[in-house]
């Protein structure tokens, strides 16, 4: 257990470039980059892409302020459903996903350049085999908390 913790928290520490790269870049954080990242595959409602990124709606809210202030993203009021907002980029917000290479050139990415297609898959499927743990864990605890 320790190690996987301590391989997590070393993986983490690799963001701290990528963040400085994309704020001096761009000015937006990765839990931005993220959103606009979901939203340009299409629209969703805050809802589900919050419930994607694990984030809460009070964090998610105030993650689409901000990208709305900025042009980047439009929030829209279902017809039927008042309650239900979805978000949707905007040109703005779509170029900037388009133009901004998070990782390229980065020594993440040399790193990744240099496994084989094998340790490649072997790698990703662990990340997503945790991410989805620890989701999982999180829609639990947010469920008792509910209750």
């Amino acid at each position: 257990m320790k190690a996987l913790l301590v391989a997590y928290l070393d993986a983490v520490g690799l963001s701290e470039g990528v963040q400085a790269r994309v704020w001096k870049k761009a000015q937006l954080t990765l839990a931005q980059v993220r959103v606009l990242r979901r939203l340009a595959k299409q629209p969703q409602t805050l809802g589900e892409v919050g419930a994607e990124l694990g984030v809460s709606p009070t964090s998610m809210t105030r993650l689409v302020d901000r990208l709305e202030e900025r042009g980047l993203v439009q929030r829209r009021r279902d017809g039927e459903d008042r309650r239900c907002v979805t978000a949707a980029l905007l040109p703005a917000g779509r170029a900037l996903v388009a133009d901004l290479p998070l990782l390229a050139g980065t020594p993440i990415w040399h790193a990744a350049q240099g496994l084989a297609p094998r340790q490649k898959k072997r790698i990703a499927q662990a990340f997503n085999e945790f991410v989805s743990a620890v989701r999982a864990v999180e829609l639990a605890e947010t469920e008792v908390s509910l209750n």
